[in-house]
């Protein structure tokens, strides 16, 4: 039995459909080049059903949706069993329907399919199954560690109702643990009595944190096999991991939000998707900006506010910016201000693939190793590293300096990043300086022996590699004495 009228189906040109998804039945409303509804059907939200809509759809034809829970799944059943252009629309976006005063199945298909029509539908990205996993994982990952947060929460109300005073620093670590526990057995010696019913509600709190703690190092351990058995996600994984600041959850939770870098032509445009930049309203003559636009997704935008929190504390470029930036406006504007210029530098070595430049040896080393040794432990497979190793042996090879190396090589990153971070400052405020008075001299270009807003791999390794040598230098004048 056909799906479409045999009307629709001799329907000559273009036609348009709108799909209003439901979790039950779905309506179809279908217009022609001239915006003429030609036909209407309710139909169950079934595989079956879209799959014979699918398969009388041909080359032309045009076909809107709105993200739901299944609009995914549904797109690409439509997506790999025909020709028809098919547009997923962002319904916080579509505000024709949203405030329609009134509003039912029927007109939200005939709507979407005149949007689709006019070309003014709002799409979104269909992500890939990769993508869309990676999705899944963040999300699960997201509720358990609130609702854990949230029996922490509870614990400390418990304690503060009844005049408890904390006197451990914190509560859930090795210490407080065993000073709950003692409340919890009515042992407590430092403390009023509690209730019985209140030491048996944070009993059961604490083995619900246990619990909780149990599953997200059971999801951690799965996104890192996930991620590790696929060498284009292992690769990018390990170009994130050499930032200070991201570790495993952040880096699959970037990658997550981004799914294809190609798709963001430059670093504005992926600093826009994650919602840090400045809004603006401009009226006439006048434009002002005001606060971040907040746009995209939320736990994304977090992940990478605390990856910001991270290296804003490290020696380096993002270290000045937000010296600079807290001195003027405080604390919250200047990590923001982190968290686009983080979400820039990740544009920038996925799309070159590189490394970062300011990264310390020893952490990322680290950090690549717990991704596979958590996949290793998941999958019972030993998990190689996609890092490209270095040509030629290590600075410190043969020096007699042996497992110190490690932490010497890390030192010296660390005070060649410091470095780096005073000569930004200091280009910084020349550049500054010159916007006052256009005759200042400026730092000529031949003069730097590395710019820091301009980096090169190449004058970093440079750097590295004398400030490795003066080390080994004074360490044999030592031995010598």
């Amino acid at each position: 039995m056909a799906f479409l009228s045999a009307q629709t189906a001799k329907l000559e040109g273009e036609r348009y459909f709108g799909v209003d998804l439901a979790k039950r039945e779905t309506q179809l409303a279908v217009l022609n080049a001239a915006g003429e509804q030609v036909f209407s059907k309710r139909f169950d939200t079934s595989r079956e059903q879209f799959l014979a809509l699918a398969s009388e759809l041909r080359e032309g034809d045009t076909l809107a949706l709105e993200v739901t829970t299944n609009s995914t799944a549904i797109a690409r059943l439509i997506r790999d069993n025909s020709k028809a252009k098919l547009i997923v629309s962002n319904p916080i976006k579509t505000k024709v329907i949203a405030q329609a005063k009134i509003k039912t199945d029927k007109i939200d298909a005939r709507v979407l399919a005149e949007l689709a029509r006019v070309g003014y539908l709002p799409e979104v990205w269909l992500p890939d199954e990769d993508t869309e996993a990676l999705r899944h994982f963040i999300s699960d990952r997201t509720t358990l560690v609130r609702r854990r947060t949230e029996c922490k929460n509870t614990v400390h109300s418990v304690l503060h109702r009844n005049l408890v005073r904390q006197t451990k620093t914190d509560l859930f670590g090795t210490g407080g643990r065993e000073w709950v526990e003692t409340i919890i057995a009515g042992t407590a010696a430092d403390t009023a009595p509690i209730p019985e019913l209140d030491r048996l509600r944070i009993g059961s709190l604490m083995n619900e944190i246990d619990r909780i703690d149990a599953q997200v190092a059971d999801l951690e351990s799965v996104i890192a096999s996930y991620i590790a058995v696929r060498p284009h996600l292992k690769q990018q994984m390990d170009r994130l991991l050499s930032v200070t600041g991201i570790n495993l959850v952040v880096g699959a939770g970037l990658m997550a939000t981004i799914g294809d870098i190609k798709r963001f032509p430059d670093k504005k445009k992926l600093a826009a998707y994650f919602g840090v930049v400045p809004s603006t309203k401009q009226s006439g003559d006048t434009s002002r900006n005001g606060r971040i636009t907040k746009q995209g997704r939320a736990e994304a935008r977090w992940l990478l506010i605390e990856a910001a929190e991270c290296i804003r504390r490290h020696p380096g470029p993002m270290r000045a910016l937000y010296t600079r930036i807290h001195k003027k406006r405080g604390h919250n504007v200047a990590v923001v201000a982190v968290s686009r210029k983080l979400i820039e530098l990740v544009h920038h070595l996925l799309t070159r693939e590189e490394d970062y430049i300011y990264r310390i040896p020893r952490l990322t080393g680290e950090k690549r190793a717990r991704v596979r040794f958590l996949a290793k432990k998941k999958l019972g497979v030993e998990i190689k590293s996609a890092a490209v190793r270095a040509a030629g042996r290590p600075a410190l090879y043969g020096t007699g300096i042996g497992i110190q190396g490690r932490k010497l090589k890390s030192d010296i990153a660390k005070q060649a990043a410091a470095h780096a971070e005073r000569l930004y400052q200091a280009i910084v405020e020349q550049r500054k300086g010159k916007l006052s008075d256009p005759a200042a001299p400026l730092i000529p270009a031949t003069d730097l022996v590395f710019d820091p807003t301009r980096p090169s791999e190449t004058d970093w390794e440079k750097i590295l590699s004398a400030a490795t040598a003066k080390l080994l230098e004074k360490h044999k004048n030592k031995k010598r004495n």
